[in-house]
């Protein structure tokens, strides 16, 4: 997420992943949530991005201000979820190739020295 996004969601009293995120389960409960949205993110992806370019048409169309701002938070909402179902995926992928460059049958070769 780039800093702009951060700072207006700041300015305007939103949320931003890091109050969506819960903090209090287990490192196995986190990886577990991880691989399950890892699965599914290519669907989410699709849905999504479907989602965010036909709100954007419909926010052209808006008729007032009220109507256009409704249609912004719809936005910034479904960009919330993206963002904390992409760092998802991102992390669990990270996790898993770090096992992955660990190989157990040969651990001295790994061994730098």
């Amino acid at each position: 997420m780039n800093d702009e996004v951060k700072l207006l969601r700041k300015q305007l009293k939103s949320i931003d992943i890091s109050g969506i995120e819960d903090k209090e389960v287990s490192e196995t409960e986190r990886l577990n949530y991880c691989a399950q949205i890892s699965a599914v993110f290519p669907l989410l992806e699709k849905d999504i991005k479907k989602a965010m370019r036909d709100q954007i048409l419909l926010n052209n169309e808006a008729e007032d201000l009220n109507k256009l701002t409704y249609g912004r938070g719809t936005c910034n909402g479904i960009s919330l979820l993206y963002e904390l179902w992409s760092a998802a995926k991102a992390e669990y992928e990270s996790k898993i190739r770090d096992k992955e460059e660990f190989n157990k049958n040969e651990p001295i070769a790994t061994l730098s020295i």
